[in-house]
């Protein structure tokens, strides 16, 4: 049975080295819009249509080229990425040779993640914690999902909107998330977000769903993750093998803990997450 595989550039022990950069993070790339605004009363029209893609994908099949940094580690690697409704998400790290540096598979918050060179498997963690790790946003697979196809959250609803000058309209959603949108040549369409500390930049759409994402993650005091992912690749509501999300751990592996794992990455519990560089 074919299952999806994930490339990720990589080297060292088992795959996760951090480089040391200058402190401190770049600004975002956008410029939202300040101010009140002026409230938009008849804006559901205006929603539907923005939403009206991301809002239907059931599976998602991506390559996910991602370039940034953390406070202290800058981050870049390759990815090929699986996701089925309701919660299913697969990725799976293939070094230039040899046996994958490691496989996650989670379905909501539990997750497994296999060392397939270490001969090691993490079944402690839950989802959210182990992307947090691996992928620099700590979020489950649905909120992954929506994320990477456009929607920012699952099933986004609006509770309010406002409008700034021609083009800009801010649109509340229910669970403490907003979508900012754009109009270009009068249609609707989601440039950025923000979320729980988290915002998102949407960068040239092709086929109604963005290929380029800006993600930074907001801290008390400033930045402390920002990345691009480029998006290729992207096949929508194809049919995937449930199989695909269904750990298979061989016998030989010996569990480890979370910490275990954070210890040899390097990362202290609460420390930034990290990403392999070549």
């Amino acid at each position: 049975m074919a299952t999806p595989k994930i490339t990720l550039i990589v080297s060292a022990r088992i795959f996760f080295i951090l480089t040391i950069v200058l402190a401190g993070c770049t600004s975002s790339r956008i410029v939202l819009p300040d101010g009140s605004g002026e409230p938009f009363l008849n804006y559901k029209e205006v929603f539907d249509v923005a939403v009206n893609a991301c809002s239907r994908v059931r599976t998602v099949e991506l390559m996910m080229t991602v370039k940034g940094q953390t406070r202290d580690s800058t981050l870049r690697g390759q990815t090929r990425v699986a996701l089925m409704q309701p919660g299913f998400l697969r990725l799976e790290a293939l070094a230039p040779f040899g046996p994958p540096g490691f496989v996650l598979i989670a379905e909501d918050d539990n997750a497994v993640l296999l060392l397939p060179r270490e001969n090691r498997v993490v079944t402690d963690a839950s989802s959210s914690e182990l992307l947090k790790l691996l992928a620099g946003v700590s979020l489950t697979p649905s909120d992954f999902r929506a994320l990477l196809t456009g929607c920012l959250v699952p099933e986004p609803r609006p509770l309010v909107a406002w409008t700034y000058g021609k083009n800009w309209i801010g649109i509340e959603l229910v669970g403490d998330a907003t979508l900012y949108l754009r109009r270009f040549e009068g249609i609707p369409r989601i440039v950025a977000g923000m979320r729980r500390g988290l915002m998102v930049e949407y960068l040239d759409y092709m086929r109604e769903f963005p290929r380029r994402i800006h993600i930074q993650t907001i801290g008390p005091r400033s930045v402390e993750t920002d990345l691009t992912a480029t998006l290729s690749q992207m096949s929508i509501n194809i049919e995937i093998d449930r199989r695909a999300f269904v750990p298979n751990v061989p016998g030989n592996f010996i569990p480890m803990s979370l910490e275990e794992f954070r210890g040899i990455t390097g990362q202290p519990e609460g420390a930034q997450p990290f990403s392999a560089v070549p």
